[in-house]
């Protein structure tokens, strides 16, 4: 009895390692498009923040307006 016991929880160790590896690989590629994702957002928002100092620039109107929140700070 004791042989099939051991082997019961063998296999179902097995199981289990199993198991954890296909969390962990599926955890690891989660994290990987989560990163790829802030990655982008964040070059986008950088992209965002040189189009607007090009618009300030080529704006009369904004470029007075950034003067004038200068000058108050």
């Amino acid at each position: 009895m004791s042989f099939w016991t051991d082997a019961d929880t063998w296999f179902e160790r097995q199981q289990l390692e199993e198991e954890m590896r296909r969390i962990e690989v599926e955890n690891q590629a989660a994290m990987q498009v989560a990163e790829d994702l802030h990655r982008k957002q964040v070059a986008q928002e950088r992209e965002g923040e040189k189009e607007e100092e090009i618009e300030i620039k080529d704006d009369p109107v904004a470029k007075a307006e950034a003067e004038v929140l200068q000058h108050n700070n």
